[in-house]
């Protein structure tokens, strides 16, 4: 997991400073000269929910792709993984030729080559088409996410601060917003609360992920 905690810290690292860049801008005297301007405040501020989403993202993805990279690695075939993971790539097995139009033909076929893989022990290989996120990840999602990994967590979000943030930002990408607007209600302080609690969040999510990582919690113990 060096590399999900590495994007965790460079990205929280980020937010850092770009937090620092609107404290400046918010004091009686900035020092950066080219932006004393309201409405480029604003947007600062919708760009800030922005990345913190991004690091969500990008962290909760690079989590469960790396645990991917280990069960590949570990060359597991269906009868050595657990439950959740069999279910998971029956599921995505299926899902490459679900649609409303798919023949009965097409369907018999993808079941025959579903049970030659488990027959012959075929070692399980998943992807990122195994798992549907499209920008709507928030506390709920991500802890349904790793419930279906069999990834055991301590995060909560009580004040729901990563929903906002995902509805912000998804009001942001759909054009439903502007950038001036989105934001322009909360404070620094607020995002600041906002930004210290997705990061405690996050960080027990990616402690569980670590954790099913190094023990390879995709095995079937038996």
């Amino acid at each position: 997991m060096i590399s999900t905690l590495s994007i965790f810290e460079d990205r929280k690292e980020e937010l850092e400073i770009y937090f620092s860049i609107m404290k400046d801008v918010d004091s009686e005297q900035p020092t950066i000269h080219t932006i004393n301007n309201p409405r480029f405040f604003r947007i600062l501020k919708s760009n800030y929910l922005l990345m913190l989403y991004n690091l969500v993202e990008a962290c909760t993805v690079s989590g469960i792709m790396e645990i991917y990279e280990s069960l590949k690695s570990d060359n597991c075939s269906y009868k050595d993984v657990i439950d959740e993971i069999k279910n998971i790539w029956v599921s995505y097995q299926v899902g490459k030729v679900y649609s409303a139009t798919t023949s009965q033909n097409t369907y018999e076929k993808r079941v025959r080559e579903i049970i030659s893989s488990i027959t012959e022990n075929t070692p399980i290989i998943l992807d990122r088409d195994a798992f549907k996120i499209s920008g709507n990840l928030d506390s709920r999602r991500i802890r349904s996410l790793c419930d279906k990994h069999r990834i055991r967590y301590v995060a909560s979000d009580d004040s729901a601060a990563l929903k906002m943030v995902r509805d912000k930002r998804n009001s942001l990408s759909h054009g439903d917003v502007s950038f001036s607007d989105c934001a322009r209600d909360l404070t620094l302080n607020d995002l600041d609360d906002i930004k210290n609690a997705v990061v405690i969040f996050m960080q027990g999510i990616l402690s569980g992920m670590s954790d099913y990582y190094e023990n390879k919690g995709y095995r079937n113990p038996a």
